[in-house]
């Protein structure tokens, strides 16, 4: 009869939820910058301009599918330019998909403050197949998403910065400004969740690659009791704008602590097959845990 193979999924460590608050403007400057006192509307918004910059005809920026477009030339030639529409998205704080898929699977926004209101914001990203680098904002509105994108040949802060001085003028004259997903009581309660869980997964962890049977039994039984409890207290915390990623979140540790349970009855009844099967269980339950942060990165939340 086989033995049963140990396994390494419990020495993960559950990630640490935080957030990251952006400040205001990518960069300092010694000059008092020109007043923004040009104004251009379209039917969702309104922002204001400094009079060295130029409405142009609305261009239309690859990857990043916007209608009711504004487009500001800080420029004569018109290679630095503010691109400001409104976008319909499901997910408030996630890239297009299109440009989600040329960059770095990786990337993930800070949540800064300009103005009144609170961006998601990409900084700095060059995608793939492109060679101008450009900065993404995003603020969720009843109407749709504002989506803005400050673009120049060069990545500077001081353009960036002057795009930010912009963009905290923003009046959206349909809808209503959404809060942004960042909510540091949310990310409070469940650091205090996956805090305790991690006290578990470090003490029982090392427990599944023990050469006694009964260990191994005792640190399943203990990761399942573990991630049960952790699901249930985050199904409990109110999550507002993250309810779709907690709710995830929740799912997947409900999904790990049935596959260390079952992991320890096979362990117990010396069963391999079911043993094999449990672990093949638990590493589908650990890629729905990663794809959960992934949901709350989206939303601006730092994953440690």
């Amino acid at each position: 009869m086989r033995t049963l193979p140990r396994t390494l999924a419990g020495a993960l460590a559950v990630a640490v939820v935080g957030f990251a608050l952006a400040r205001y403007g990518a960069g300092k400057t010694t000059a008092s910058p020109p007043p923004l006192d040009r104004q251009a509307s379209v039917a969702n918004f309104q922002v204001n301009y400094p009079s060295t910059w130029r409405v142009v005809p609305p261009t239309a920026v690859p990857l990043v599918p916007m209608g009711d477009v504004v487009t500001l030339a800080a420029d004569r030639a018109g290679h630095s330019t503010l691109n400001i529409g409104t976008q319909q998205t499901a997910t408030p704080g996630a890239l297009p998909a299109r440009l989600a898929a040329a960059v770095p699977p990786t990337t993930k926004p800070q949540v800064v403050t300009l103005g009144p209101s609170s961006f998601y914001r990409y900084l700095n990203l060059t995608p793939q197949g492109q060679t101008m680098p450009e900065s993404v904002y995003l603020l969720p509105t009843s109407a749709g998403t504002i989506t803005a994108v400050c673009r120049a040949p060069t990545f500077t802060t001081t353009f960036t910065s002057a795009c930010e001085r912009a963009l905290a003028t923003i009046k959206p004259t349909t809808g209503n400004v959404q809060s942004t997903g960042v909510d540091p009581g949310y990310a409070l309660q469940l650091n205090r969740i996956l805090g305790q869980l991690n006290d578990v997964r470090r003490a029982a962890g090392p427990g599944l690659r023990s050469s006694k049977l009964g260990t191994r039994v005792r640190a399943a039984s203990a990761l399942a009791t573990a991630h049960a409890q952790a699901a249930s207290a985050a199904s409990h915390i109110s999550a507002g704008q993250v309810s779709s990623a907690n709710q995830a979140l929740v799912t997947a540790l409900s999904q790990n602590a049935a596959a260390y349970r079952d992991l320890a009855h096979a362990a117990a009844k010396q069963n391999v097959a079911a043993y094999d099967h449990a672990q093949a269980a638990l590493a589908s339950a650990v890629r729905g845990l990663n794809a959960a942060y992934t949901q709350l990165r989206q939303l601006g939340y730092t994953i440690h």
